[in-house]
């Protein structure tokens, strides 16, 4: 799929804010935006890929970086559709609701058709491994709230916060990441693209 370069930066804060309206606080989509134009305005001489990742480099032109963004966006937005289904243990669709793992599968499975693995260290694994600060809207984030690295899995929306179903009694809901609870419990995240 390929989108015009001049509709995207637009596209990414409208999709966004638009996402932002379904939650009960705000998305900062300034962030998002920023980084949409910065692809935009680059020269076109300047078309030397750009480096995303740390475990495995990737590198991407600025239309495939576009693309990635839209598609993270996709995402975020499916995500909100299911804000408030309860929480439950083992539970893979908003007909018996979800737990942590069975939400993100759910999510990527129809919003991209990717079918992932159910477990969050399984999850793991796939993708491209990115640090806390190269987060973007569709990244999986992992956390250790029961003693193993991967005990916790959701997914990035943007500023710090991640869409997931944290824990019986709770529903779908958005949380930050720093947080006090989950400031330190934050262990890992990976990016998956389709081909």
């Amino acid at each position: 799929m390929s989108f015009p370069l001049k509709t995207c930066s637009a596209l990414a804060g409208s999709l966004l804010a638009a996402v932002s309206l379904a939650w009960a606080e705000p998305v900062d989509t300034s962030a998002t935006k920023a980084a949409a134009d910065t692809l935009l305005d680059a020269p076109a001489s300047n078309k030397a890929p750009a480096t995303v990742g740390t475990s495995a480099e990737i590198t991407a032109s600025p239309e495939t970086q576009i693309e990635t963004l839209l598609q993270g966006m996709s995402i975020v937005s499916e995500a909100s559709k299911y804000m408030g289904i309860p929480y439950r243990w083992g539970g893979t669709s908003p007909q018996t609701g979800f737990d942590c793992s069975g939400f993100v599968q759910f999510i990527f499975r129809h919003t991209l058709n990717i079918k992932l693995p159910r477990m969050p260290v399984d999850m793991s694994r796939l993708g491209s491994r990115v640090s806390r600060e190269e987060l973007a809207p569709g990244d999986l984030v992992f956390f250790n709230t029961r003693g193993g690295k991967f005990t916790h899995v959701g997914i990035y929306v943007n500023d710090s916060q991640f869409i997931h179903a944290p824990m019986p009694g709770t529903r779908v809901m958005v949380s930050r990441m720093d947080s006090a609870y989950y400031r330190h419990r934050f262990t890992y995240a990976v990016r998956i693209l389709t081909e």
